[in-house]
């Protein structure tokens, strides 16, 4: 997410010259993995909400809402001194008093997950009943949190969808792919490439048991997974109980994506959920074969059988069954790889961000009406 709302504000202020100011509440002195044009004015509130997290339960509540009570107020300052125009969150603690923030600014939700994305997120990290009925309760929340606001900005059409069966707000633009590429791959390379933080949300122990069903078959091959998190001990002792260590190997993080998927001649995609799955319009616009889970929400309005596989959710042997099919067949992996490449053109950048500047213009003007 930090690397599209870089690239994002960037052409706003580059391309569009837009004058953002950019807000971090838990910054604390980390650089920034992307660089930021020197035009953005950024402020660090260093209000540390992350280090809340593990306290005992009634301090956290106590800590989070006296945290929120200055944030809140030091957005009031920066929306007033500075004449914001549009305020936008993307999901942090603003979002709770988003609504009721005073000054003369449109307010925004810009959504990079599903609707039900804190259900989904619970359940994932912990299934049961409990989880499921908190995560409803949490899901429920952030549809009241983002009725009254001006805009709700999602990623997906079956997003749109999903939102307005509760919203009338609601507008869908897609992600776009921060870069070009007019290399085309060697689709002879043995190689196969995963991109993602190593956590339950992402999947990767269903794609090391769908490798490991056929691993016979793909001898010759070798996935590399690129990422890191919390699930990456579990991920190598996965790899080495399966056997697999001259297979697939946990390559750590990346700066340079694209070269590596350059590098490589599929990609495979393996997430229980999903906000959009930029990860694939990359792998796409390098002009790679895409083999995916039909997990909610994004793969499937980006995959198909002309450019790989969508899979059933949870069909680990179909998985496997689908990586067999393109690993095997060069003359495949080389239609369905072109195919991405002519595909990835409905994502481009050029395309995307006339779309935010035509919303971005549509709020402004509503505005002026409203003032006038």
């Amino acid at each position: 997410m930090e690397r599209i709302i870089t690239d994002k504000i960037n052409s706003l202020v580059e391309e569009y010259k837009y004058e953002v100011t950019l807000v971090t509440t838990d910054q604390m002195e980390k650089k920034n993995f992307f660089s930021l044009h020197n035009n953005i004015d950024v402020i660090h509130l260093d209000l540390d909400f992350n280090s809340t997290f593990n306290l005992p339960l009634l301090k956290k509540r106590l800590e989070i809402k006296k945290r929120s009570i200055l944030y809140k107020k030091k957005l009031e300052e920066i929306i007033e001194t500075k004449q914001i125009d549009i305020c936008i969150s993307t999901g942090g603690k603003e979002l709770e008093f988003l609504n009721f923030l005073k000054g003369n600014c449109k307010k925004v939700f810009e959504s990079h997950f599903s609707k039900d994305y804190r259900r989904q997120f619970l359940v994932s990290r912990s299934p049961g009943l409990k989880s499921e009925i908190i995560g409803r309760i949490r899901s429920q929340q952030l549809i009241n949190q983002t009725k009254k606001l001006d805009k709700v900005i999602v990623l997906t059409q079956h997003d749109l969808e999903d939102w307005s069966t509760s919203h009338n707000n609601v507008v869908q633009i897609y992600n776009f792919c921060s870069f070009s590429s007019d290399k085309i791959p060697d689709y002879k390379i043995k190689r196969a490439i995963a991109i993602g933080r190593l956590d339950a949300q992402k999947g990767f122990d269903m794609l090391i048991d769908s490798w490991m069903i056929n691993k016979d078959k793909l001898a010759e091959w070798h996935l590399d997974i690129y990422g890191q998190g919390e699930w990456e001990d579990m991920l190598k002792q996965k790899i080495i109980a399966n056997k697999l260590e001259q297979n697939i190997t946990l390559k750590g993080v990346t700066d340079n994506v694209k070269t590596e998927l350059q590098n490589s001649s599929l990609f495979l995609f393996s997430s229980r959920y999903e906000g959009f799955g930029l990860a694939i319009i990359e792998a796409m616009t390098v002009g790679l074969p895409v083999i995916s889970f039909d997990c909610p929400q994004g793969p499937s309005e980006m995959v198909n059988m002309h450019n790989g596989f969508l899979i059933e959710l949870g069909d680990l042997k179909g998985f496997s069954n689908a990586i067999v099919k393109v690993t095997s067949d060069y003359e495949l992996r080389k239609k369905l790889g072109e195919t991405s490449k002519i595909n990835s053109n409905k994502f481009s950048k050029p395309e995307i961000m006339k779309s935010w500047d035509l919303v971005f213009k549509d709020i402004i003007n509503r505005k002026n009406e409203i003032n006038h």
